[in-house]
């Protein structure tokens, strides 16, 4: 890191004019500052995942198989799927793989329980499963492997299963594996795909492997979305956003004034590869609609930027309603662009609690526009009790990027970000913000304070590791100087455990 003491005062301000203007593209986000934040810090998203209730069980009782493999086939499934009602597969006790070479058509409410046994393979051929409208699709136990969709944008989405306009798709305790969607245009979800007007409900399953043109596993499109204790490894989108996850829209109607909802708990998303737009998620949303992400884990994810365009948000990208985001955790995550572990357009408030950033990166060489916020970039930010340790922006601001002044820093802990612009200068953020309460290692001496007066001491950081919780933290003892220096913190630190009156600075409460 280069040290700002070593500018003099005339050669610093001609430094910060120059940087200003090689920055000037990025003076706001889209839309940014439009609406005002409300007193957020002593709020908080709770500290365990609620489980979505159970969907009514179809009728009637449908077997299929007489408890021997070669009575379960792509045939003797779709007789049942005919007939809807809740399936049962009695196909042995052994593992059996059911070769899918004619998509499977669901036209009634139906569930389908696999026991934990069943694959359904659909040999890089067919879609597996399609749902028409209306209809209700429940999914148990589970593995979908080797789905394809082809067909123009819209048919060409859903490698593995596709939902029903208007319906309902609940998945539960499934296993999504090297499925995919089409690679064009908005063709979406390599595993699932839901259109407008449904409900999508996904817990404890796993997604591997899956690609597609938007949203490498997941596409859900203007329908409510929740996704619960699960996790996402290795997805990658083709064309544009949402390595894993793609979102537009939580609601069938995009104007109206209830909205409708977006929300990821208990999580994680690792090693997935998004292009443009969000390395894992791309959460687009219309307000009234609400983005709510809480005690995930968004880890070596990497948002790459195509052939003349950038890069926004190496492991989550928010855009265009409210952000409530939690509990979470961002490392080692990369954007070619903005924001190595979380970008935000700033066109409706974020408020980001109790979260930790550690050694996520922003910036590549050869693109054009881009090294900006570290850990973060956006504006109208709400942040209070981060701990944003070693994240590097090749540009500017390898902690925060604000791209407005009136963001919000409170009880937080800046420690060993780095820009790496020629003048060694705004280092940990890009401009100072409202708040207070925060610590910012090393002594910014003549650089930027991230907010007035912050604690200029080395906080004694732990390295990240798992000290309880959902997800890893960075700890801090009694002997930190971070200890003991907040007030009015939430009332749990990032892994539900309880906060002092004299609270600790950042996402770790020491004991």
């Amino acid at each position: 890191m280069k040290d700002g003491a070593f500018f003099h005062t005339l050669a610093l301000t001609a430094a910060l004019t120059a940087l200003t203007a090689a920055c000037g593209s990025n003076e706001a986000a889209p839309g940014s500052a439009t609406h005002t934040p409300k007193n957020y810090p002593a709020a908080q998203l709770p500290s365990s995942c609620e489980i979505p209730a159970e969907p009514a069980v179809p009728g009637p009782a449908n077997v299929v198989g007489t408890g021997v493999a070669d009575s379960c086939t792509n045939t003797s499934l779709q007789t049942a799927l005919d007939a809807g009602g809740s399936i049962t597969l009695n196909c042995g006790n052994a593992p059996l793989t059911i070769a899918i070479s004619t998509m499977l058509k669901v036209s009634k409410d139906t569930l389908i329980d696999g026991g934990g046994t069943v694959t359904l393979d659909g040999q890089n051929q067919t879609r597996i499963l399609s749902a028409e409208s209306s209809v209700h699709l429940a999914l148990r136990r589970l593995t979908l492997t080797r789905g394809v969709a082809t067909g123009d944008a819209g048919v060409a989405s859903g490698g593995a299963v596709r939902g029903g306009w208007r319906g309902s798709l609940d998945i539960r305790e499934c296993v999504f594996t090297n499925n995919q969607a089409g690679s064009t245009g908005e063709q979406g979800g390599g595993a699932v795909y839901t259109p407008s007007g449904t409900t999508l409900i996904i817990v404890g399953s796993r997604f591997e492997g899956n690609r597609a043109g938007i949203g490498g596993a997941v596409h859900n499109l203007l329908s409510g979305l929740t996704v619960t204790n699960s996790v996402f490894v290795s997805n990658q989108s083709l064309t544009d956003g949402g390595g894993a996850l793609y979102t537009d829209g939580a609601s069938e109607k995009i104007d109206d004034t209830i909205g409708g909802k977006i929300e990821l708990c208990g999580c994680r998303f690792q090693g997935n590869i998004g292009l443009n737009q969000g390395g894992a998620a791309y959460l687009f949303a219309y307000s009234p609609d609400r983005v709510i992400v809480n005690q995930c884990a968004f880890e070596d994810n990497q948002v790459l930027a195509g052939t003349g365009s950038g890069a926004l948000g190496g492991g989550l990208r928010v855009g265009n309603a409210q952000l409530d985001l939690g509990g979470s955790l961002f490392a080692r995550n990369h954007s070619d662009g903005h924001g190595g572990g979380l970008w935000v357009d700033g066109s409706y408030p974020s408020y980001v609690t109790n979260c930790t950033f550690f050694e996520n990166d922003a910036g590549k060489p050869g693109v054009a526009d881009g090294g900006y916020g570290g850990a973060i970039s956006g504006a109208n930010l709400v942040m209070t009790n981060l701990s944003i340790a070693n994240n590097r922006a090749i540009n500017n601001a390898g902690g925060i990027f604000n791209e407005d002044t009136s963001s919000q820093l409170s009880n937080s802990i800046l420690a060993n970000n780095e820009a790496g612009n020629e003048w060694g200068i705004k280092q940990a953020c890009r401009n100072p913000m409202v708040g207070a309460n925060n610590l910012q290692w090393p002594d910014p001496i003549t650089d930027v304070q991230c907010t007035a007066g912050p604690l200029i001491a080395d906080p004694l950081l732990s390295g990240l590791t798992d000290n309880g919780g959902p997800t890893e933290t960075l700890a801090i003892d009694a002997a930190s100087p971070a200890a003991g220096k907040g007030s009015n913190c939430p009332a749990l630190d990032q892994r539900g455990q309880p906060r002092q009156t004299s609270c600790d600075l950042g996402a770790f409460e020491a004991p």
